[in-house]
């Protein structure tokens, strides 16, 4: 049997996605700090105690739905931490073979694609290190991922539009994530300017439109009755600095570093490939300028006539959506990177494996093969370098400083009414229990309400006018603040402990190993 009609073959690619992320669950065991943000509101919710983060305060301190809904059914089944991380982890694991056996398989039956450009694209995306990781230590991820791409398979196998199909798939995207609209947006409008511009998909995409809200409609009343907005409190936290004066200077200046990123060292598209927080300087510039060419490549084929259609609206997405993040989002955190990866991966394949047809004719494979290959070995070159950095940030800075500070914090504080301000919400406010005041407020309204008030997003000067019970501060965050400032903040507080794994980090050789220094050290004041 071809492979190109083996559906055995399919599922091996299943199987490879799944352990892909079952080896680097193991290796690691790595928990990102949003997990316990979210968690901590899941546990609350299924104990009985609130669907929230702190006691004492209904805030809408997550942004997917789906991603807190589940570990909160998980842990009213097992009353295990443990047991619900690691079976979330399980259900992400065999998403994410999903998600590699659904592009597999549209490449070889949709798309008739060759087989082995097919398996390239396929290993590209199994070996995607922000994939892999953000849909194993406990985020979205991998529904976001699941979602998009069931939107692309749409697009390419109807022949004409499923309203019902669409709006379900819509409906699965917003409850992954609220900001999903962004990402169906730009596939479909991509899809009427390059692929197909009848009236008959314009309707069907406007009634799957009304059918996705119709379906995400029961989330949006439930938040909006409980804690009085449907939109998450981490959003309006992020973006509250954002105005019409900064999102027209973002604009500007996301449109000029575009052109600038082709002669620089840094690029607005370079984060789609790269390592997660490549910036912090400790990863091979070779690697990064290999990245950068590719993702160039992959937001800007749709301007180049002669690529095809399919490759073209999925390039234009893919553009409009980094586009979105670049000048709306604070910072791009990795774990919004995937559900973009993935539309420029399977545009870039594509342009290149579409024309190829006959498996037996290798030289009209060069270029797909070649192309391809390229990106699966700067895939693998992240994959492994990401295996060695999150297994060191596990050990290191996650239970060797953050939850240590966590479980200090409890001992030492008299009631759970305590308050801390901090930065680091996730594992010091899962571990300690205590009532948290983070910045920039993303379980709490007082943080955002002092922000508004004082005008400032000065740490030193929100703590002087909150006062909370404990303060948890990377040691520079003092120096940024006034002499004035630092006064008072003297005469109300007095270090009470200092945790550091400074010479543990310089003794690291990984890739990535800046990124954990500036989580390598932490003083806790306490309020006299």
């Amino acid at each position: 049997m071809a492979f190109t009609s083996s559906k055995y073959f399919s599922w091996f690619i299943f199987a490879l996605g799944t352990l892909s992320a079952l080896f680097f669950a193991v290796y690691t065991d790595h928990r990102w700090e949003d997990w316990y943000i979210t968690f901590r509101a899941s546990k609350n919710l299924s104990e009985g105690l609130g669907f929230t983060f702190n006691m004492n305060e209904r805030v809408h301190s997550f942004t997917s739905p789906i991603g807190t809904l589940v570990p909160a059914l998980l842990n009213f089944i097992t009353h295990d931490d443990e047991a619900v991380i690691w079976s979330f982890r399980v259900i992400n694991m065999l998403l994410i073979g999903l998600v590699v056996k659904l592009v597999f398989d549209l490449f070889t039956d949709n798309i008739k694609a060759a087989f082995l450009p097919a398996l390239l694209v396929s290993l590209a995306l199994v070996f995607d290190e922000k994939s892999i990781d953000y849909s194993i230590n406990g985020m979205e991820t991998a529904f976001m991922l699941l979602g998009i791409v069931l939107l692309i398979r749409e697009l390419f196998i109807s022949v004409k539009p499923n309203p019902l199909r669409l709006g379900l798939i819509f409906a699965f995207l917003m409850w992954s994530r609220p900001d999903a609209f962004i990402h169906i947006g730009s596939l479909l409008l991509g899809y009427l300017l390059f692929k197909n511009r009848s009236w008959e998909y314009f309707k069907g995409f406007f009634q799957g439109g009304l059918i996705g809200i119709l379906f995400y409609l029961p989330w949006i009343l439930f938040a909006w009755w409980y804690y009085g907005n449907p939109v998450p409190n981490t959003i309006l936290a992020k973006g509250f600095t954002l105005t019409a004066e900064s999102i027209i200077n973002r604009t500007l200046h996301y449109f000029q570093s575009v052109f600038m990123g082709l002669v620089s060292s840094e690029a607005p598209f370079l984060w789609i490939f790269a390592p997660a927080y490549y910036y912090y300087d400790s990863w091979p510039f070779l690697l990064l300028f290999v990245m950068k060419v590719i993702t160039y490549v992959g937001v800007f084929l749709w301007v180049i006539p002669k690529v095809n259609a399919n490759a073209r609206f999925l390039s234009f997405a893919a553009f409009l959506v980094a586009s979105y993040l670049n000048i709306f989002s604070p910072t791009i955190y990795p774990w919004y990177i995937p559900a973009v990866m993935v539309i420029c991966l399977i545009s870039i394949a594509c342009a290149v494996a579409q024309p190829a047809r006959n498996f037996v004719n290798l030289n009209r494979q060069w270029l797909p093969v070649g192309v391809l290959s390229f990106i699966l070995a700067a895939q693998l070159w992240v994959y492994f370098g990401g295996l060695m950095q999150m297994t060191a940030q596990q050990d290191v800075i996650e239970n060797g400083l953050r939850k240590k500070i966590g479980l200090w914090l409890k001992d030492e504080s008299k009631s759970p009414k305590e308050t801390v301000f901090l930065e680091p919400l996730g594992y010091i406010g899962f571990y300690s229990g205590l009532t948290m005041y983070d910045y920039p407020g993303l379980c709490n309204t007082v943080v955002i309400n002092a922000r508004k008030k004082l005008k400032t997003e000065s740490y030193v000067q929100l703590i002087n006018y909150i006062e909370p019970n404990w303060v948890v501060f990377r040691p520079w965050d003092l120096g940024h603040a006034t002499p004035e400032e630092q006064k008072v903040f003297a005469q109300k507080y007095d270090l009470a402990k200092t945790f550091s794994q400074k010479d543990s980090v310089e003794k690291l050789k990984v890739y990535g190993r800046n990124y954990l220094a500036y989580d390598s050290e932490f003083l806790v004041y306490k309020k006299k």
